[in-house]
């Protein structure tokens, strides 16, 4: 072939790769940096975007528009991008300009490739955001570090917080620069599995569109120094929550010596519960990642301007819902598994009564990494899988402490979605996988209900899910998992079968064995039960919202209903084809509540000292601040409670010479027993004899503002709490063993005493069970699977626990008071009863006991009617007549 003359190639070239060749012969190197131009001014090169002090050298780059003084190839004018963003020009560094056009778009984007989105409110505005990618393939598994900078010096999140006005925690701030970012929920479409939607379609002005001028460079940094950061709106010092409030202290913890820590610290910022899918480099994605990975498309994520999101049920409404995975996931028990002050305060307790264990070097340690099993499943089944299962390798609780910690930061992600759809079904519901060590399939995979067939190309078919979004942003294929659907997913974490020690550290023998005990069986209560072809899942997780049967595409990304990118030229999006959502009904929503509202409201009151965020980031404005996902929660455990748990009706109400005889029977409604899970929960039965007024003449099962039971002087029952003379407990009630005294009540629970003989609430000390009164579930039969171990205890032979009613019936017979006209009962439930608090003030020493305290003492129950007076009303009789 002749060789080509300079002439007759510039001839034949287009102009953009003339300028190209230009720009890299003019010198600039990695991101597009001058490596030796004279003129560079304060544009050095920038190191790799996986360097922990990039976002420190991005923001002066920025700030200078070292991107213009470079000559970058960009758009030629201001143009609208159909909602997806303000106005905007896009600048192209010279190596994605290179792989755009030289390369076709064809191989990876290269290392060090950067885009600029300078955005503008309109075509004539000044610059007012910018909106950048830097490749980098050794930083995520997308391998693109995202930038959303306003401020021409935006607070680094990886900073330390500045302390909130008038003392308490800072506010948390939200990360918008970094790895794994939400922009993803829309960058994952691009085509090639290039996440970026670069085009050369823009260079030359096309025949209509915005129009606009380009500002000094030095005017548009002076006027973006007036422009506020993007973060989460700071609150005034005013609504500032401090970390103390004047309130009376509980009368719970009185007279007990005070610990050493009354300042307890504040959490680590949900900011770095961030882990994103490990690059290809380092053998990503690894098994777990942190659940704003997830949220990225799978909350109601704001995509297109004037659109409402996917998910959110009565946008246009004064209160509007998330009901999307995420958003509801949030402030489930299971999403804050990792930041629970409850179970960190009994972690506490172990940590202490277990310091020192027959066959472990560090027994606190032992207990720590043993409980966050599940509580902070992903942390430490990660730490496993790096670190090994050496007798010495353990994940501790300061761990969770350490905002810098990959591990810390899946831990206290608590029961994320990379942990129940990453199961397998293989022996689910098996003794071998009980206690949260439940099997999970490949890294590169996760389960759900859905159809996950494709063709040949990976593109959908029918449908099913769509597959190249999540793999492009995650390395990780959505498949059809029936495992989900299935009540044994729920199993392993549900029931749970833990070691015996006692005071001594060493281990309780059992018929020559080391003994163990189960701690919770709520997986068993169900399996023997009349709800057996019901599964959790349709009760926790409902396809109806107040009534409403719900549909929802299950994602928001960039799909087929967004415009075509770019309006011209080629397309630089994934085929139409692979990106259609499919609307689903019935839609399973994440609600995964009990009725734990005492714990809810904690999160509430003091949400900034436990972590998390004001507003969820991801939701459109005004969506954002009107839509408060904890208290969806608290409104649908409240509706829980007192619809779908239990009945309470007054069978009789008999005067019998000068005695009362009624009877009250309590009907359980939920598929296991009533309460369930951890030991420590309580129920109680207040049972009121009224006048023609309704004025209280006596009672049974009164309560004190702390929600201690009361007889009817309002002085405490001595069985309210134990201690080591202290010992005694109230029995079961029944038609044949009658309440008669304003010193007894009903009580339903479950009592243990350890090793010693004393009543316990340590989960490694439950040795023997003294009373499990519990309501079962309605069904329950004496030799169904496993009968033994959940069968009542205490209760003899009251037929309530024998017949498979699923209820109790309880007698009373006092003296009737001369003007008695009617009686009324009500069921009240306690997640976290005195008796237990008390437990963990005189047995925990460390800092997470002082934070339940803490909050125990200034939690204002007077703000939250559904647990004032620290108890929440299941259900109630009514007043109903004495004959």
């Amino acid at each position: 072939m002749p060789q080509m003359s300079r002439y007759a190639f510039l001839r034949r070239t287009p102009l953009c790769v003339i300028l190209l060749v230009i720009t890299i012969l003019c010198g600039c190197g990695n991101g597009g940096n001058p490596t030796s131009s004279p003129n560079a001014g304060p544009c050095p090169p920038l190191p790799a975007a996986v360097d922990p002090s990039f976002l420190t050298h991005l923001t002066p780059f920025m700030n200078n528009l070292c991107y213009q003084k470079q000559n970058w190839q960009h758009d030629a004018q201001v143009r609208t991008s159909d909602g997806v963003h303000p106005f905007v020009r896009v600048w192209y560094s010279p190596p994605l300009f290179d792989w755009i056009t030289v390369k076709n778009r064809i191989g990876p984007v290269p290392d060090g490739a950067m885009v600029v989105k300078e955005q503008f409110q309109s075509p004539t505005a000044p610059l007012s955001e910018w909106t950048v990618m830097v490749k980098d393939s050794n930083l995520s598994w997308d391998g693109w570090y995202w930038a959303d900078l306003v401020n021409p010096t935006p607070r680094n999140p990886n900073a330390t917080p500045t302390p909130a006005p008038g003392g308490g925690c800072a506010e948390p701030q939200v990360q918008f620069n970094g790895a794994g970012l939400y922009c993803l929920n829309c960058h994952a479409s691009a085509i090639a599995n290039s996440g970026t939607y670069s085009s050369t379609a823009y260079l030359n002005p096309p025949s209509v569109g915005a129009t606009g001028t380009l500002a000094d460079a030095s005017a548009m940094i002076e006027d973006m120094h007036n422009i506020s950061s993007r973060e989460t709106p700071e609150t005034s010092e005013a609504e500032q929550a401090p970390m103390f409030v004047t309130r009376v202290p509980n009368s719970v913890f009185a007279n007990l010596k005070s610990l050493p820590s009354t300042s307890p610290p504040c959490m680590v910022s949900q900011a770095f519960d961030h882990v994103v899918p490990a690059a290809k480099s380092a053998g990503g994605p690894e098994e777990f990642v942190t659940s704003d990975q997830c949220a990225e498309c799978h909350d109601a994520t704001g995509t297109l301007a004037g659109l409402v999101p996917n998910m959110i049920f009565g946008a246009q409404s004064s209160t509007p819902a998330n009901l999307s995975q995420f958003g509801e996931w949030r402030y489930s028990m299971m999403g804050l598994a990792g930041r629970d002050p409850i179970f960190f305060a009994q972690l506490d307790t172990e940590s202490t009564l277990h310091g020192h264990l027959a066959g472990h070097a560090d027994g606190a340690a032992f207990v720590q990494d043993f409980c966050l099993r599940c509580h902070g499943v992903m942390g430490q089944r990660q730490f496993h899988i790096d670190k090994g299962n050496g007798p010495n390798t353990l994940l501790t609780r300061a761990v969770l402490q350490d905002p810098k910690s990959k591990y810390g930061a899946l831990s206290r992600d608590g029961v994320s979605c990379a942990v129940c759809h990453h199961m397998t079904d293989d022996k689910l519901a098996d003794p071998s996988t009980d206690t949260g060590l439940f099997k999970v399939g490949p890294a590169s995979e996760v389960y759900g209900p859905f159809p996950s067939d494709t063709d040949p190309s990976g593109a959908k078919t029918g449908d099913s899910v769509i597959p190249i979004p999540m793999q492009n942003a995650e390395g990780i294929t959505p498949k059809e998992g029936s495992q989900v659907q299935n009540a044994s997913l729920c199993a392993s974490c549900h029931t749970i079968l833990l070691p015996v020690f006692d005071a001594n550290g060493n281990p309780a023998i059992e018929n020559g064995e080391p003994k163990s005990e189960y701690e919770q069986t709520t997986f068993f209560e169900w399996l023997n039960s009349g709800f057996i072809t019901i599964p959790c899942q349709q009760c926790h997780m409902p396809d109806s919202y107040q009534g409403n049967p719900l549909q929802f595409k299950i994602a928001n990304i960039e799909d087929d209903t967004f415009p075509e990118v770019p309006d011209h030229g080629p397309s630089t999006r994934l085929p139409d084809a692979d990106l259609m959502l499919e609307s689903r009904s019935p839609y399973r929503r994440h609600q995964l509540l009990g009725i734990n509202l005492f714990a809810l409201e904690m999160f509430d009151q003091f949400r900034a000292e436990l972590g998390l965020f004001k507003f969820d980031p991801n939701l459109p404005n005004p969506l954002a601040k009107q839509i408060f996902s904890q208290k969806t929660a608290i409104a649908e455990a409240i509706t829980q409670a007192q619809t779908s748990t239990a009945e309470v009706t007054v069978m009789s109400a008999t005067r019998m010479g000068a005695t009362l005889q009624a009877d009250v029977q309590v009907q359980n409604l939920a598929g296991h027993n009533f309460p369930s899970g951890v030991s420590f929960r309580r129920a109680f039965l207040n049972f009121q004899v009224l006048d023609a007024e309704g004025n209280v003449l006596w009672a049974s099962g009164n309560t004190n503002s702390d929600g201690v039971i009361v007889d009817n002087v309002g002085n405490p029952l001595t069985t309210e709490f134990f201690s080591a003379t202290q010992q005694n407990f109230q029995p079961h009630f029944w038609m044949d063993d009658p309440i008669t005294s304003d010193g007894q009540v009903e009580i339903y629970e479950e009592l243990a005493t350890d090793p010693q003989g004393l009543l316990t609430t340590s989960f490694l000390s439950l040795d023997h069970k003294v009373k499990d009164n519990r309501i079962q579930p309605m069904g329950r039969s004496f030799n169904g699977p496993n009968a033994g171990i959940t069968a009542p205890v205490g209760t003899g032979a009251d037929p309530s626990y024998q017949n498979g009613c699923g209820c109790s019936v309880v007698r009373y017979e006092i003296p009737l008071p001369s003007n008695a006209a009617a009686v009324n009962a009500t069921l009240y439930y306690q997640s976290i009863p005195p008796y237990y608090l008390r437990q963990r003030a005189e047995e925990g020493h460390g800092p997470d006991t002082a934070r339940l305290i803490t909050f125990t003492n200034q939690l204002n129950t007077n703000q939250y009617p559904e647990i004032a007076n620290w108890k929440l009303k299941i259900a109630t009789s009514g007043s109903v007549n004495i004959q």
